[in-house]
């Protein structure tokens, strides 16, 4: 695209009134702004948002339009001025609703019922308004009014459990990342509400869960419970998958060492010259996610074998034999990694206080054109230009009301062909699947889903391929078919579901579509309007391009492994699964904007998406703290930039609780029941200890957020299924797998007034619709299926099993 030429703009059209305030409700009002919305930050007058006091400051000094936090959540917003509980100001605000038919809120909807600002009065002005709440823990349910943070997020999402070392408290995850993932889901959610009304006119109350965002992305607790009857512990200084994963100083830097599947652990181990442990039969029992004293054994012995080397060394050396090793970049080494140089993946915004500041950017690139970002506003910038628009809705004739069967999934119809393995694209394809999309997922019997072979310890009669609890909660609601795409006929069979189908996407590095010979340049002539995205490590056209990762390495490229940990400590795994998720909700929202581009220009694009790229947006905030002040946190244990002290307490029974009081006043309520007059931060977080100590921490939890405080029980799987909040909320679905039975699979963390929020349906076998998807779609013959079957283009039984 000619520099000259205007940006590209997907959500042109899409008009955004954002009165939410925190990190999830401005994120994602965020992501729909870089994307082209128009979106108006609603601020209270006189101070603004909150999140304009949030340092650190250059020099410590603050100024509200310094703040790194507000600085990158509200990129290309307009600001506006405007006690929106204000009576007077109620008025202007339904006004504005004519026009503005988005609306972003941090708060609960029947809190906002309470000011007339809810869904129901929203609808009075506008029937076609879209109103998404991003809470802590939704606007209905037991605990809806409960108070949330990130820490104590990581506490009720299953995260914190995970996160540590069992001789320390447990932790949360570096940054504010469950913050930034609940906006994203958010991000995502409202635009299923958008297409499903441009489909149907009518509008939606969507409603974000954080805990339930973070469930989403914990390393399945609950199913590890009722697949194999696991509890795991914290022991996050190792990564669990077939193999091991361990992050370890070198001469300079840390290099983490990641096997995700049985084949990658051998070739770690041979790599550093350590084969005997991938063959000795003392370490073949070792469990990842339950440890013992073998792995300290094993992580002495590759600490040696890292002697006198560097980590980006060995980084480069093991990708050329594709081990997916991974660098722990501090956040000024992100601004030097070479493929975000080489792709411009950091934007440079010129504000008229901070004046140059770098932020990341959009984290994939698309042959549609280019994106611009747009600064941050000053307080009440636009006020005036707003009021009038305002103005100008109120004489309007009013909203022509809406027409269509609103209670339709919002992506019935569309139909996306899914080449993605593991995790990080079955992602975004599950979400699109949820949504009512026809997923067709192909495998090949040759090379089944690397997921299939993940946590297969059931006990089921089920073959291990078929009883994978990541395979079948990340590929519901999906049809499976197997292909041999090195096989001519097998790329037939997939050029001619292409021709039928919308999107496709796929998680390889870039030169396997091209050895498949299906490249995006080859399949838009057969489909020109198609969408495709590709989520490669690295993204393409750089020099890393062809370098192997997987949800452990990106997770330590994105920063926050460096900020993961307890203080002056080595960097630990944040207790989730890793990179792929971020990347995947990433990429949904990169296809739900390209789809509304698309209805509306008919132009269909290929998305090149880097998953490096997709996780650091994530910590945005502390990037642009490092732009604009220099400071790098590091690894803050259970602390954050807040002078109210905040920590992971001990409970009875060796349970622990999140306590994260927000505000002075909820600070001082706590200090009044603890009895404590006058504290220190030197002896404050012992005298939390030994009152915490004796009591029940579900317990606790729900009297401390009586009184007000925020409080957050650190919870297990079979813990989170018991969640009586979960239950009321329909967390999670229950499906019956044959054989395996029935297993309760966490949901998509949002859910809509009107549309299902989830087709439901079960995870697939390999190939179990690979005939009715030839013979029904494709069009061919039972004898040609014969043939097939015979020269394994398609199968039911992987060959490596036969």
């Amino acid at each position: 695209m000619a520099s000259d030429a205007a940006p590209v703009r997907f959500l042109r059209g899409v008009n955004v009134l954002d009165i939410s305030e925190g990190v999830a409700g401005p994120f994602c009002a965020k992501l729909l702004s870089d994307m082209g919305a128009d979106v108006v930050k609603v601020e209270r007058p006189g101070s603004g948002d909150p999140s304009r006091q949030i340092g650190p400051f250059l020099n410590g000094l603050a100024d509200p339009e310094m703040s790194p936090s507000f600085f990158f959540l509200n990129t290309g917003k307009r600001s506006i001025e405007l006690d929106i509980y204000d009576e007077d100001s109620k008025s202007t605000l339904h006004q504005l609703i004519k026009k503005f038919d988005v609306v972003i809120s941090s708060n609960t909807d029947s809190t906002l019922e309470n000011h007339d600002l809810g869904f129901e009065s929203l609808r009075m002005t506008n029937p076609k308004v879209i109103l998404t709440t991003v809470t802590g823990f939704g606007s209905f349910g037991s605990h809806s009014h409960y108070h949330s943070s990130h820490l104590i997020s990581c506490a009720v999402g299953g995260w914190a459990q995970l996160c540590g070392t069992p001789d320390r408290e447990p932790l949360q995850a570096g940054a504010s990342v469950t913050q930034t993932l609940t906006g994203a889901y958010a991000a995502v959610a409202t635009l299923l509400a958008v297409q499903g009304r441009n489909s149907h006119g009518n509008g939606e109350h969507v409603d974000v869960s954080a805990q339930e965002s973070v469930l989403a992305g914990a390393q399945l607790p609950t199913l590890f419970y009722e697949y194999q009857g696991l509890t795991p512990e914290r022991y996050s200084s190792v990564g669990s998958g077939a193999g091991g994963a361990f992050m370890l100083p070198t001469s300079e830097g840390y290099i983490g060492l990641n096997a995700l599947t049985a084949p990658q652990w051998v070739m770690l181990c041979d790599f550093l010259g350590c084969r005997d442990i991938a063959e000795n039969p003392y370490y073949a029992g070792v469990s990842w996610r339950n440890p013992d004293h073998r792995v300290e054994e094993i992580r002495a012995i590759f600490q040696e074998a890292l002697k006198d080397r560097t980590a980006e060394e060995l980084f480069h050396e093991a990708a050329v034999r594709r081990v997916p090793f991974g660098l722990v970049p501090t956040l000024s080494d992100l601004f030097e990694l070479p493929p975000h140089k080489e792709r411009s993946f950091f934007t440079e915004l010129v504000h008229p206080t901070a004046g140059p500041v770098s932020i990341p950017g959009i984290p994939f690139k698309t042959t549609a054109g280019e994106f611009e970002i747009g600064r941050s506003p000053l307080l009440g910038e636009h006020t005036d230009e707003i009021l009038s628009e305002a103005a100008n809705a109120s004489r309007d004739a009013g909203v022509a009301p809406p027409s269509g069967n609103a209670s339709a999934l919002p992506l019935t119809g569309l139909r996306v062909v899914d080449l993605s393995m593991f995790f990080a694209g079955p992602v975004g394809a599950q979400i699109l699947a949820d949504a009512g999309a026809d997923v067709i997922k192909v495998e090949s019997v040759q090379r089944i889903d690397g997921w299939r072979g993940a946590g297969t310890d059931s006990g089921s009669e089920l073959p291990s391929w078929e009883s994978s609890p990541y395979f079948n909660w990340v590929n519901r609601s999906k049809k499976d078919i197997t292909l041999n795409l090195t096989d001519p006929r097998g790329q037939d069979i997939l050029k001619e579901l292409v021709r039928q189908a919308d999107v496709v996407i796929e998680n390889y590095t870039p030169r396997v579509m091209a050895n498949f010979g299906l490249t995006y340049d080859v399949l838009k002539e057969i489909k020109p309007d198609l969408i495709m995205l590709s989520l490669s490590g690295f993204g393409a056209d750089n020099s890393w391009s062809d370098y192997t990762a997987f949800g452990m390495s990106t997770e330590q490229f994105s920063g926050l492994s460096h900020l993961t940990g307890y203080v002056d400590d080595a960097p630990l795994f944040t207790g989730m699964t890793g990179g792929d998720l971020y990347s995947g909700v990433i990429g949904a929202w990169g296809l739900l904007s390209a789809l509304n581009h698309r209805t509306s220009t008919g132009e269909g694009q290929h998305i090149d998406l880097s998953q490096i790229e997709a996780c650091n947006l994530y910590l945005g905030d502390l990037m642009t703290t490092w732009s604009l002040s220099h400071v790098d946190p590091g690894r803050m244990g259970n602390s954050r930039f807040s002078e109210i002290p905040q920590g992971i307490y001990p409970c009875a029974n060796n349970r622990w609780i999140a306590i994260s009081c927000l505000t002075d006043e909820q600070w001082d309520t706590f200090m009044d029941e603890l009895g404590i007059i006058n504290w220190t931060l030197d002896t404050v977080h012992d005298e939390i200890k030994a009152w915490t100590a004796s009591k029940d921490h579900i317990e606790l939890m729900d009297y401390l957020q009586d009184l007000g405080i925020p409080a957050g029980a650190v919870m297990n799987g079979p813990e989170l299924l018991a969640d009586k909040h979960l239950r009321d909320r329909e967390a999670f679905i229950l499906q019956d797998r044959p054989i395996l039975g029935e297993k309760h699979y966490p949901g998509q963390p949002y859910r809509f007034k009107f549309a299902e929020t989830v087709a439901n349906m079960r995870a697939p076998f390999l190939g179990e619709h690979t005939e009715e998807i030839l013979l029904d779609l494709v069009g061919l013959e039972a004898e040609q299926l014969k043939e097939l079957y015979d020269d394994d283009v398609i199968g039911t039984v992987p060959i490596a099993a036969r």
